[in-house]
């Protein structure tokens, strides 16, 4: 089965529940209106919600017995996608019974079978669709630890050697002494990149083979700053830690079921529904699987199911290696939620936790930023430079703070420094020109510094903006105008842009269209004393008309 059927039949999981059909016609000789309005609410309902992603929900809904088809079909699909794969197996026994064919209706027991150990059992199905569900790649696994479990040879052949990966190193090592597999090992470490799941496995096996100081230089190497690397270093040897162990045949399928939806495979990952079988099968077979938790956060989270994608992110525990990521994800999704008491407090405790952690200090110095507490933001920024190895973006983020407060001579000094180290930094090139525009000093420099910039990017909105207020500021007005207007047409909600343009035009005289200008940006503009400022302008030259 190629990559176009399987595509195809994701896409049949809706089509053949009529997902976007009208209530279907139930017919009274066979219900009454009582059955009737009951098949009707519950088909609308559970139809709604799959749409938009909520399986959960729809699962429970339609976890009642039932009899019509319809609703039979889509509360398989419900419970499949939401990982209820006891229950999806139950109804898919009912639907066959009911002569209801589809390939998909075989999957729950695939899974069970694989729960059980059942392994032999589970190569039965789906054996001639080797595509199917990336079945065939689990298969291809479970073939070779039965095949390693039945011979119990303790030799290995040159095909061991051979594009082995993770997965099939650790099913080796639950049958050949691990030191012998040492060479597997660095093959892998040397040949290839890594995902943070993968690494840690990695890191575990040497852990295993005492070679403690390359599983250290795993994690602090391969692992993103999402991770507490110190906290995982100095608990590896933690009798709750999954990675230090031997790993059993479900694990290992887990993990390469979590490979299936990392994998950059865009063809098949634009599919939600398929992604969340494959991260709930991982689950179902190994519960500690925390990663594919937080891949399932993120799916729902983008679906806006902000409720499931924080319960999600909430049942990786706090010794979780994955914790910290998690914390952090939460907190972004609150703060779209735009309720400050309940993010300022979800902060705090992720402070609580990891107080010297600095993804979490860059999280705490910009709210503070938000905020308007400079100093404290300063404070933190100044604690990275001092205690983290820092890089032009904490040393550019540092220099803005001084200028918050007031020190623009030392925060120049800085921004004039990452320039030296990096001439093509646009995003500093135009902060450096817009503030010296705003100060009207070194306005020449000024213009030099944000043409460098739009030579770079030269349609950049943002940009365009700072060249005409710096050909303001320079009084060449119709210059200012012809840049300003380009950026409105790029950034039309801007109130800042508006404003300027407003301004401009004040200049050359063109009063009514810098009123409209200006009453205009006063439909985007938040900041309560610059609203202010528009309005005096606006009184103060309305009458002139």
């Amino acid at each position: 089965m190629n990559q176009a059927i399987i595509i195809s039949l994701i896409t049949l999981i809706f089509t053949s529940c009529n997902i976007n059909r009208v209530v279907p016609n139930i017919s009274q000789s066979n219900f009454d209106q009582k059955n009737n309005n009951f098949y009707a609410a519950n088909y609308l309902s559970a139809n709604y919600l799959i749409k938009n992603g909520d399986v959960y929900t729809a699962s429970q809904i339609l976890n009642k017995r039932m009899h019509n088809d319809k609703l039979l079909e889509i509360k398989f699909f419900s419970n499949l996608v939401s990982g209820k794969f006891n229950t999806a197996d139950i109804v898919a026994k009912k639907l066959k019974n009911k002569n209801k064919t589809n390939i998909l209706y075989d999957l729950p027991k695939y899974v069970l079978k694989i729960k059980d150990n059942n392994f032999k059992e589970s190569l039965q199905l789906f054996k001639d669709q080797k595509l199917f569900f990336n079945v065939g790649n689990l298969n291809d696994l479970m073939k070779l630890w039965i095949e390693e479990e039945e011979n119990k040879k303790d030799y290995l052949s040159e095909r061991h050697y051979l594009n082995t990966s993770i997965h099939k190193l650790l099913i080796l090592e639950n049958f050949h002494n691990s030191n012998k597999l040492i060479g597997i090992a660095d093959a892998i470490y040397k040949g290839k990149n890594l995902n943070s799941l993968e690494s840690l496995f990695l890191a575990g096996f040497y852990f295993r083979v005492n070679n403690f100081e390359r599983s250290k230089e795993i994690i602090n190497t391969k692992l993103s700053n999402q991770f507490d690397k110190n906290s995982i270093i100095n608990n590896f040897s933690n009798v709750n830690n999954m990675f230090s162990k031997l790993q059993k045949l479900k694990t290992i399928l887990a993990s390469k079921l979590y490979n299936f939806v990392n994998e950059n495979n865009e063809k098949i990952n634009k599919f939600n529904l398929y992604q969340k079988i494959l991260l709930e099968f991982s689950l179902f077979l190994e519960p500690r699987m925390d990663i594919s938790k937080y891949a399932l956060a993120e799916i729902y989270n983008s679906e806006k199911i902000s409720k499931i994608a924080i319960e999600k992110l909430e049942s990786i525990p706090d010794r979780s290696f994955f914790s910290l990521a998690a914390n952090l994800k939460k907190l972004s999704i609150i703060k779209s939620f735009e309720i400050d008491i309940k993010y300022k407090s979800s902060l705090e405790k992720v402070v609580d936790l990891w107080p010297k952690n600095k993804l979490v200090l860059y999280r705490l110095a910009s709210y503070y930023k938000s905020k308007k507490q400079f100093y404290k933001s300063l404070k933190i920024y100044k604690d990275i430079l001092d205690r983290h190895k820092y890089n032009d973006r904490d040393l550019f983020l540092y220099a803005s703070n001084l200028d918050k407060i007031g020190k623009w001579k030392q925060a120049k000094v800085l921004f004039l420094q990452l320039l030296k180290k990096n001439p093509e930094d646009t995003y500093t090139l135009n902060y450096v020109s817009y503030k010296l525009a705003l100060k009207n000093q070194d306005l020449d420099l000024a213009l030099d510094l944000i043409e460098k910039a739009l030579f770079i990017d030269p349609n950049n909105g943002y940009f365009l903006d700072t060249l005409g207020w710096v050909e303001f500021k320079r009084k060449n007005y119709n210059s200012a105008v012809f840049f300003l207007e380009k950026s409105v047409s790029i950034l039309p909600r801007s109130a800042e842009v508006i404003d300027h343009l407003g301004d401009c035009y004040l200049l050359l005289d063109r009063k009514r269209e810098a009123l409209f200008e200006w009453k205009k940006a006063l439909r985007y503009e938040t900041d309560e004393s610059i609203i202010k400022n528009i309005k005096d302008k606006i009184r103060k030259y309305e009458h002139l008309l």
